[in-house]
Order: structure tokens, then C-alpha cells, then sequence
């Protein structure tokens, strides 16, 4: 798995299907998540499955090695698999909207994912 915080750009390669951590609690401070509504993406040959809420802490590493641990609710895993590659130079290519509920309510987080040729 590979865990990113909120303001990362998450890289995916085209060729892999594989599971994704999302820390989502600077976007949440003092609330919760009790479920994942959707994740979507413009990019309609990114297949995206298993949307769930971590209801345990959580300890990874993000795609630069660093040590990450989410606080138990107020992240999200889920898979992402195929995509279509953008250029070396580009940052993204795509955004992830991602639906979820909270104590306050239905609330929204975009993560930017830059898909990969293998």
C-alpha cells in the first residue's frame, strides 16, 4: 500500500492494481469519517474499487519513504488500478473526488493523482 496525505500528488502506475491510504484529518480536524458515498475521477480508464473507512490507526509509508500514521476515522483506503499515462513533466492527471460523511455531514476531499506509464 501507499499512504498520501491530503496535499500530495499520489502516483499510480498504469500497469498495477494496488491499494492507496488517504489521510484526510487536516481536512477534518475534530470530526470523524462513518463512511466513503464515491470516489470519482475524469479520467474514465482509472478503475477505482474498495472505498472503506480506516477504523483502526493506521501506519505506512508514503511514496518518499516517510513514516505516516492515520488517526483511526479520518482516513480512507481504496484501489486503483489501469489509468491514463499523462506526460513525465506533467505534476497530475488526474483528480480523485472523494464523497464522505463526517459527524457534520457530507463532505468532499480531492486528491491529485498522477498516473504513470510503466
Amino acid at each position: 500500500m501507499t499512504c498520501c496525505v491530503g496535499d500530495q500528488v499520489l502516483l499510480h502506475y498504469k500497469g498495477e492494481t494496488k491499494a492507496y491510504y488517504v489521510d484526510l484529518g487536516e481536512a477534518i480536524k475534530g470530526r470523524t469519517i462513518t463512511g466513503v458515498t464515491s470516489i470519482t475521477s475524469p479520467d474514465a480508464a482509472l478503475a477505482i474499487a474498495s472505498a472503506a473507512v480506516l477504523t483502526v490507526d493506521t501506519s505506512d509509508y508514503d511514496q518518499y519513504g516517510n513514516a505516516v500514521t492515520i488517526e483511526a476515522n479520518t482516513g480512507i483506503s481504496f484501489q486503483l488500478s489501469n489509468g491514463t499515462a499523462g506526460s513525465d513533466d506533467a505534476e497530475s492527471t488526474t483528480t480523485l473526488r472523494i464523497t464522505f460523511t463526517t459527524s457534520a455531514g457530507t463532505e468532499q476531499a480531492r486528491v491529485s493523482v498522477k498516473v504513470a506509464a510503466v
